[in-house]
């Protein structure tokens, strides 16, 4: 059994990109070999802040045979009239490095051609790992950084590259590095001296030797168990944290975990000040009592290195946190010195860009987008009421102190100050609850005050943005506006409401452009949703050709559809191929008249025009969906029994109007004509 090890050392990579780039390191490695021919049992992945590395086990000793039918001219051209072979024929073996022997004669679809039989020639896996620079070199990076006098960029400078297939080197040069059997171990406790492999299975077992855990899993879970067993001597509670937990796996090779603590002075401070101070500044683990309630002026945090000097490596990390406390304590007393007014005032002189105005405007735009929301979903006149009242003051926590210096925590200060200013509760959690989402899948706006002041405030920058000319191209999205736009369809999907924003856009955006890109740009999001639902591309596409702009009942007529598609896949097929006759007919209907019961010539046609009749704007898409599936036959009856196009003027008419009417009706729920149905 072959086993290969390739290691790509480097400087120190970005936590945040690690886990990703070591996925990347692994399934390019995989596909390099797939496409090679070379059978394996497994690949395993390795990170660390200094290193990507895979290990391929199971490796064959060379290629898989591959062996395919080639064809070349027809028989008729590949014989000439003598019976001969032609030079079409021969071409043809040349090219195929074959011998007239070789031909064969096979038909295809009624055709004969000739054939010949061709086996590619199978290398050692030796020879094929020679080429794994390609591997190396087509990684992407979302970052990159160019050094020496190379012409290369890559994630960080490569120092070493480790290339071993058993006990032997593959080499190959990358970066000006040949690849050998030598890595590195930890940057301080393994000192500078190389470390030699002999094996790539000994790779784990040698770095462990030199300060080094490979594996990022298992790194973790030494991380995790170290924070726990602190946990439990001090009888804490330490809140479980994934996101924080990989970073901190990400930034060390060695760990170490350490208590610390600091002055009960600064729980003074709103929790989410300390909180974040530790977690989000200085990458630490708060603790809580051991109920889990009230945060303890303690916190764990992990040393890339192992216990010698650990007073020394506490009492800095102490004094460090003691620093940022101790000025987050003098930006809230500064602040709390202020009124409310004091900081709403500041806000006219604050831009939010330099072609869309103050906040001030913003809040201004936004209490009037409140107030039309509010009317058009009937809500609550305390809900209202108390949105209108967050609208007018929400940005004010923006030229604050605080926010100057923990900008993560804009929102959230604003409605810990809010609370202390004396608005009521709904308002200060409606303002802390601003932002959300703050990224896609994340949490929602618990609130019903704060989803509208959530929708409103996202709903008035993009209309703002577009209105001048911002608009997201490819990648390129600075002002993250694909995760406003995503959030306001998270946000109405949530609470249940059925906003037309089309007719929001119409009253507030003049350049028709604009609003057009806008109106794509939301149906981009709700069918980035409808696919994370699992719903067909086909219907997403029906749906999404909806009258208006409200996404709740274009998700909702998705899931609906994709249901019935499930769960009779016949009588669906059948649906759709009836509507779509209706819809074809429909939508060449451009003369309208009123639909008459009188000029019925059947009892069919009678009931057909009575369900038509009773299709009715506003009901519930169940409800339409399912007469939908009653009038089916009807109307595969009705094609078959009466003549659309009928002789008589006033009853070609009538008929067409039928169509116009259904069609109408169809579309406000979907396009069948989208739907692949096969």
């Amino acid at each position: 059994m072959n086993h290969y090890l390739l290691e790509i050392g480097m400087e120190e990579i970005p936590a945040r990109f690690l886990q990703s780039l070591s996925q990347q390191l692994k399934d390019r490695l995989a596909a390099y070999l797939e496409a090679e021919r070379i059978a394996f049992d497994g690949v395993e992945a390795f990170a660390t802040p200094r290193r990507l590395a895979v290990r391929v086990r199971g490796l064959a000793d060379q290629q898989q045979a591959l062996e395919e039918e080639v064809r070349g001219p027809s028989l008729k051209v590949a014989k000439d009239q003598a019976g001969q072979w032609s030079k079409a024929a021969l071409g043809f073996l040349r090219g195929q490095q074959a011998q007239v022997e070789d031909l064969f004669i096979k038909e295809v679809k009624g055709v004969d051609y000739v054939f010949v039989n061709k086996v590619a020639a199978c290398q050692s896996v030796e020879s094929v790992l020679a080429g794994i620079s390609t591997v190396v070199a087509h990684m992407n990076f979302p970052v990159t950084m160019r050094w020496a006098d190379l012409g290369i960029e890559y994630i960080r400078p490569v120092h070493w590259i480790v290339s071993l297939l058993n006990d032997q080197v593959i080499p190959f040069e990358f970066a000006g590095i040949q690849a050998d059997r030598y890595t590195r171990g930890h940057r301080f406790l393994a000192g500078q001296q190389a470390v030699e492999l002999s094996h790539a299975l000994d790779y784990e077992e040698s770095l462990m030797d030199a300060f080094v855990i490979a594996d990022f899993d298992r790194r973790q879970a030494v991380i995790q168990d170290q924070i726990n067993r602190l946990a439990q001597e001090k009888n804490w509670v330490v809140p479980e944290n994934q996101e924080l937990l990989d970073e901190v796996t990400a930034i060390v090779e060695w760990p170490t975990a350490f208590s610390g603590q600091f002055e009960e002075q600064y729980l003074e401070l709103p929790d989410q000040v300390l909180v974040t101070a530790m977690r989000d500044h200085q990458r630490y683990f708060y603790v809580l009592d051991s109920q889990g309630e009230h945060l303890l002026p303690y916190f764990i945090s992990v040393r890339n290195g192992h216990q010698a000097h650990m007073d020394n490596v506490i009492k800095g990390n102490q004094k460090v946190l003691r620093a940022r406390l101790a000025d987050a304590e003098f930006f809230y007393q500064e602040d709390l010195k202020h009124t409310l007014t004091d900081f709403v005032d500041r806000l006219g002189s604050l831009n939010e860009h330099y072609q869309l105005g103050t906040f001030a405007d913003k809040q201004d735009r936004v209490g009037t987008l409140v107030d039309a929301l509010s009317h058009s979903l009937s809500l609550d006149s305390q809900v209202k009421e108390d949105a209108l009242r967050a609208s007018q003051i929400y940005k004010f926590d923006l030229v604050t102190l605080m926010v100057d210096e923990f900008s993560e925590l804009q929102g959230v200060i604003g409605g810990i100050y809010a609370q202390h200013y004396g608005e009521n509760h709904a308002v200060a959690q409606a303002i802390s609850e601003q932002y959300l989402p703050t990224a896609a899948g994340g949490d929602l706006p618990q609130s019903p005050v704060g989803a509208l002041l959530a929708v409103a405030d996202k709903l008035d920058t993009l209309m703002a943005y577009f209105n001048v000319g911002i608009i997201p191209t490819g990648s390129n999205d600075p002002y993250a506006l694909r995760r406003q736009a995503m959030g306001v369809v998270e946000i109405l999907m949530a609470q249940d409401w059925q906003i037309d924003l089309l007719l929001v856009f119409e009253d507030r955006m003049a350049d028709q452009d604009a609003r057009a890109a806008l109106v794509d740009f939301i149906k981009a999001r709700v069918q980035v949703y409808m696919d994370h639902q699992a719903i067909d591309y086909d219907l997403i596409q029906a749906v999404l050709g909806q009258p208006g702009l409200i996404p709740w009942r274009m998700v909702q007529a998705g899931r609906q559809i994709a249901q019935k598609r499930f769960e009779d896949r016949p009588s669906f097929n059948l649906m759709i191929e009836n509507l779509s006759r209706v819809v074809n007919l429909g939508n060449k209907v451009e003369e309208t008249v009123a639909l008459e019961l009188d000029l019925a010539q059947s009892d069919l046609e009678r009931d057909l025009i009575l369900k038509v009749q009773s299709l009715k704007a506003g009901e519930s898409l169940a409800e339409e969906i399912q007469v939908f599936y009653e009038i089916s036959p009807m109307i595969a009856a009705y094609f078959q029994d009466h003549m659309v196009n009928a002789e008589d003027r006033g009853l070609r008419f009538n008929r067409y109007q039928l169509m116009a009417d259904l069609t109408a009706a169809i579309l406000r729920v979907f396009d069948p004509r989208q739907v692949v149905n096969k």
